[in-house]
């Protein structure tokens, strides 16, 4: 393979990965809002399912992004970051 087809292929995956990403990350906080919500309406115990479910879909997010790139999945910097949403979420929400 050409250096310019390997670089064409990196970029490519960069790409995906981005989009996934920015597609996936959606859910994670839509599902953090709607928890929000549910503990204004006094749903504390169905607010703290959504966040445990953000939780598995930042999860999911991470494995998928970490999978388009080509990359271990262990890096411990980024599973920090990709848990980060949902740990703020419950302190911030409940």
């Amino acid at each position: 393979m050409s250096t310019q087809l390997v670089a064409l292929h990196k970029v490519q995956r960069r790409v995906a990965a981005i989009a996934f990403f920015a597609v996936a990350i959606h859910g994670v906080i839509g599902l953090i809002v709607v928890a929000h919500i549910l503990v204004g309406q006094d749903r504390s115990s169905d607010a703290t399912i959504l966040i445990l479910m953000s939780g598995a879909f930042a999860a999911v997010t991470y494995i998928g992004v970490r999978l388009i790139l080509g990359k271990t999945l262990w890096a411990p910097a980024w599973i920090a970051l990709a848990a980060l949403p949902t740990i703020i979420a419950f302190f911030v929400v409940l």
